[in-house]
C-alpha cells in the first residue's frame, strides 16, 4: 500500500499544474485587457486599417491619439496594443 506522504514526483506534478494554471490565468487576463482596449479605442468603427476613418468623430479620435492627447485609459491602451489604425 502506498504511503500517504507526497513524494518528489507528486511535488513536481503539483508545481507544473500550478504553473500551468497561472499561465492560463495570465494569458486570459491579458487577452481580456486587449479586448477592453479595442472596445475603448473603437477599432471596429474605423473604415479601414490604413487610417482612413469616414466618421469625423473617429478622425478626431485618431488625431487625439496620434498627438498623445487621449485620456489616461486611452494612453494605456495605445501603449498596450498600439494605434488601431
Amino acid at each position: 500500500m502506498r504511503d500517504s506522504q507526497f513524494d518528489r514526483a507528486d511535488m513536481i506534478g503539483a508545481a507544473c499544474a500550478a504553473l500551468a494554471i497561472g499561465l492560463v490565468a495570465f494569458l486570459s487576463l491579458d487577452s481580456w485587457a486587449r479586448a477592453d482596449c479595442r472596445t475603448l479605442l473603437r477599432t471596429g468603427d474605423f473604415a479601414s486599417a490604413e487610417g482612413a476613418p469616414d466618421d469625423p468623430d473617429l478622425a478626431a479620435l485618431a488625431a487625439r491619439l496620434r498627438a498623445g492627447e487621449g485620456s489616461a485609459a486611452e494612453a494605456a491602451c495605445v501603449r498596450r496594443i498600439g494605434l488601431p489604425f
